[in-house]
């Protein structure tokens, strides 16, 4: 039997190819190295994973915005705007972290190579993971991109509190994949022997109630990597104890590609009205915990942590009506959220990264007098703030109104109304830290340590953006439906 591969399947892996060979490369380059040496910035492995990611993008949107390509690698994948727009997120957050790692690494000396290849390798799995049309290719990208995650969680190991989130992260991701597989292994046996998404749609078995069984099932092993309650009990002691990078690589990259995957699946199969009520309730409850919950952190890991877990919930609510049956279009707001909080929560990160830099900096007091020493700083952090509460004229408040008018012309009253108390709420938090940088007296010295260049870049880009598309929001929304319309067909 003849192995043929066509032009399609080969540019819609390139891009993930791309990242593991920039991944070996860098991890090569930096052989035979001495110890001391993980003192130095070693801009070399931020040029070789830049100069990567960058051609991974180029070539993900060799296709721009064209429609599906259809079933490719017989069904393990496809190549539409959806999944690229997924694999573009994850490719801006690994452009902009590996940017930031070296001076930060560098400081606590552990500038490695294996921090950059992580990144590379985790990313490529992501990409994949996004464009994933059947529940083996899903599995593997997720397991693939969780075992890396583990180890960027841990990456510190001088830092016993780092292990210690690491190993919670990884017993929780292990219960998380056993859910995900026994799920998969229900669909399966129900549908017929159908792995592919479309003969899982296909099929006659979406009626039987082990069908169900296995899409809760499998609700229930994203809700791990996505952080919803009540699957959410990691990731405050994992992001307070991880290194910032890695916290905010976890922060947008795994949600983004995760929310990306569970869309497409839940898009493909259809849910009912028993899953949405489920769906409706987990949002609920992860509105309604992380917000509360944030109220009262000191830690500004643990308080974005928290704001993680009711954005979760946020993100939940377009998902409900596009598995009710009342709205397939309230699905392009997912996208554009996603894209809108990467930008924020990058820019927040990045900043909390630049004050980490030589010493441990966690607690909003911390932040006390940061306008003064470093206003540039203090402006990119209340920009993302502001964005993560849903003030006007910021990307968060587009993205929070799409969400919103969805629920509304959809009938979900209840939902709307919840997340608008809910965002209040989020105010107070957001809005301490900005009060603590522009009406106290400073507490550190903050120009001890320059911030490096790469946190910079990172902080002014994603500020700028955030800005840029809270007021011309225009073109994201239209690219997010249009992203949409080649699911749904």
């Amino acid at each position: 039997m003849e192995l043929t591969i066509s032009r399609a399947e080969i540019l819609a892996i390139l891009p993930a190819g791309i990242l593991f060979i920039t991944g070996l490369v860098q991890l090569f380059s930096d052989l035979g190295k001495n110890g001391d040496d993980t003192r130095s910035e070693k801009t070399h492995l931020a040029m070789i994973g830049g100069a990567g990611l960058l051609l991974a993008l180029a070539a993900l949107f060799v296709q721009g915005t064209a429609a599906s390509t259809g079933s490719l690698y017989a069904g393990a994948m496809t190549d539409d705007l959806f999944g690229r727009m997924g694999a573009g997120v994850v490719m801006m957050t690994a452009l902009f972290c590996t940017l930031m790692s070296g001076g930060y690494l560098a400081s606590s000396a552990n500038n490695r190579a294996e921090f950059y290849a992580l990144i590379c390798f985790c990313a490529g799995a992501m990409a994949l993971l996004c464009q994933a049309t059947n529940l083996i290719s899903v599995f593997v990208a997720i397991e693939t991109l969780s075992l890396a995650v583990y180890v960027l969680a841990g990456y510190f190991k001088e830092n016993r509190s780092a292990s210690e989130g690491a190993f919670k992260y990884f017993v929780l991701g292990a219960f998380s994949s056993g859910f995900l597989l026994l799920g998969m292994a229900f669909i399966y046996g129900t549908t017929g022997g159908s792995i592919s998404f479309s003969d899982i749609a296909a099929s006659n078995g979406q009626g039987d109630s082990l069908f169900s069984i296995g899409t809760l099932l499998i609700l229930i092993g994203f809700s791990f990597k996505i952080g919803a309650v009540p699957f959410h009990s990691w990731v405050p002691d994992v992001y307070q104890a991880s290194p910032t990078l890695a916290v905010g690589w976890m922060a947008v990259a795994v949600k983004a590609s995760s929310f990306f995957a569970l869309c497409r699946f839940l898009l493909f199969t259809g849910g009912g009205q028993e899953l949405a009520q489920i769906l409706a309730a987990i949002s609920v409850v992860s509105m309604l915990l992380g917000n509360l919950a944030a109220l009262n952190q000191r830690s500004l890991k643990r308080m974005m942590a928290y704001s993680g877990i009711a954005h979760t919930g946020y993100l939940l609510i377009p998902l409900v009506i596009v598995v009710s049956g009342e709205g397939a279009s309230a699905g392009a707001s997912i996208p554009f959220y996603l894209f809108a909080y990467a930008a924020t929560t990058l820019a927040a990160f990045g900043v909390i990264t630049a004050i980490s830099v030589g010493t441990d900096r966690d607690d909003v007091r911390d932040l006390d007098g940061l306008a003064r020493n470093r206003p540039f700083l203090a402006i990119g952090l209340t920009i993302a703030l502001i964005s993560l509460a849903g003030i006007p004229l910021t990307a968060g408040f587009i993205a929070k109104l799409m969400i919103l008018q969805g629920a509304v012309s959809s009938g979900f009253l209840t939902l709307a109304l919840i997340a608008i108390i809910t965002t209040l709420i989020s105010v107070y938090y957001y809005l301490r830290p900005v009060v603590a940088m522009w009406f106290r007296e400073p507490r550190s010295s903050f120009d001890l340590v320059p911030a490096p260049w790469g946190v910079i870049f990172t902080v002014a880009v994603c500020a700028i953006a955030t800005v840029f598309i809270g007021i011309f929001p225009g073109w994201l929304v239209d690219l997010s439906r249009l992203s949409v319309e080649t699911i749904l067909g």
